[in-house]
């Protein structure tokens, strides 16, 4: 009860599995298990070379897996294995709490939301894992994929007024402590079997659709409530108190993908088209210690489009301004955050660590007189690593069409880019390349960032 306490869990209503094979899952294994189903929190505890199972399929998951040392163990023997698998809902979430004195701590999760009928969605997923590996050789490993996919659509052209409100907040947090020479990975995703997929990152992948037809008032709103990143990750290795002593490698890796789509087909207007929020968009951040290498490798990707149109519209174009289609009163606003986390993202105590971040983001609106289009990447890395590029930050902006580049490299990287655009002037910071030099043959001019 203490111990729980001391994780934040509440000991009641809890059901603690005390033996050598505890499950809790659906199907029991058979003779020889404890078994329990995951309807509740679930405390597994494993005896002297013991096996802790979980596996939920349901839309809220919370386990803690404990097991005890043994002489006997085999450094490499996986004690304690946490599946989430889950593929219904709007809301989903798993807790895993997994510490080991003899063997390794794996948890794979997989959250798929997808909904379509209707003009208003909002979905919530979350993974929350936390491993703790006290053995002289075990590490942890965690895989994760969370997708949300929401369209807000309707059919022909109906009457005013038509209002798509689309929502969608996604959250990773793994927690990785390894105090011998075992390794911390959190690099790879999920599949929807429940096991890892070593072919792909651990990702997030987001993407809010929605095309309205209507005679006249229509209203597409994309995840305009200011509460916080849409899609959040937090890789933290070796940062708890006193296990700043670990010697074994550190692995992050993660993608995060978001897209955003706006179309509107309407005869007279007004058209509204709002994709984001100040405090909205991306958020990453990878935190690693070891005297082992460290090696963290991120990509962040934003995509927003907004069209419309008074009539024959199905896709989002992004090859012309359009605004010459639109009806007679349009307003087009995209906020386009992607963002590191809070604090610094380091790496400590290997001169070999090597940290890469690549960060974009695309916007394209109709490019009218009711257009206002903000951009804003930022981007940081700090490295105990001594190679030139041992921090590597890149950062692409586009705004219909014309793009700025920001590259930086060192020990210490910490750089924004920034676009602001009212109707079809567009002003970046660092600035775009100047264009290729007409005639004469010689090189474009060179610009410092």
């Amino acid at each position: 009860v203490q111990y729980l306490r001391s994780i934040h869990v509440n000991p009641a209503g809890v059901v603690i599995q005390r033996g050598s094979r505890n499950y809790a899952g659906a199907s029991c294994p058979g003779t020889g298990w404890t078994c329990t189903t995951t309807a509740h929190p679930v405390v597994q505890v494993a005896s002297a070379g013991g096996r802790n199972r979980f596996v939920c399929p349901t839309a809220h998951c919370a386990v803690v897996q404990v097991s005890v040392s043994a002489l006997a163990a085999r450094a490499s023997q996986v004690t304690n294995t946490a599946k989430c698998v889950k593929g219904s809902g709007t809301t989903q979430s798993c807790t895993i709490n997994q510490t080991s004195s003899a063997g390794n701590n794996l948890a794979i999760v997989f959250e798929n939301i997808k909904k379509g009928l209707g003009l208003s969605h909002t979905a919530f997923s979350e993974a929350t894992i936390t491993q703790l590996a006290t053995g002289a050789a075990n590490g942890n490993s965690a895989c994760v994929t969370q997708n949300i996919k929401l369209s807000g659509s309707t059919g022909p052209a109906q009457g005013p007024p038509v209002t798509v409100t689309l929502e969608a907040h996604q959250s990773v947090s793994v927690t990785q402590d390894a105090t011998g020479s075992g390794a911390n990975s959190a690099r790879y995703g999920a599949k929807r079997d429940g096991t890892c997929y070593f072919a792909h990152r651990l990702a997030q992948n987001q993407t809010l659709m929605s095309t309205a037809n209507s005679t006249d008032d229509v209203t597409q709103n994309e995840n305009v409530a200011d509460s916080g990143a849409n899609l959040t990750i937090d890789i933290e290795q070796n940062q708890g108190a006193g296990y700043n002593v670990a010697s074994g490698p550190n692995n992050a890796a993660f993608v995060q993908t978001q897209r955003l789509t706006a179309i509107a087909n309407s005869n007279n207007g007004p058209v509204s088209q709002t994709q984001s929020s100040v405090n909205g968009g991306v958020l990453g951040t990878v935190n690693q210690d070891s005297s082992g290498v460290s090696t963290a490798t991120t990509k962040q990707t934003e995509i927003q489009c907004e069209d419309a149109a008074t009539g024959g519209l199905n896709q989002c174009d992004t090859k012309d301004p359009d605004s010459g289609e639109t009806p007679s009163s349009l307003t087009q606003t995209q906020l386009g955050p992607v963002r590191k986390g809070v604090g610094k993202a380091t790496q400590t105590r290997n001169n070999a660590d090597i940290f890469t971040v690549n960060q974009s983001s695309t916007q394209n609106t109709d490019q009218g007189d009711g257009s206002h289009q903000t951009n804003l990447v930022q981007g940081d890395c700090h490295t105990s690593g001594t190679s030139p590029k041992a921090c590597s930050v890149t950062q692409t902006v586009t705004e219909n069409g014309q793009s700025t580049t920001n590259t930086q490299s060192g020990q210490a990287v910490d750089i924004t880019t920034t676009a602001n655009c009212a109707g079809f002037g567009c002003t970046f910071n660092p600035p775009p390349p100047p264009p290729p030099s007409s005639g004469g043959g010689g090189s474009p001019p060179e610009r410092t960032l």
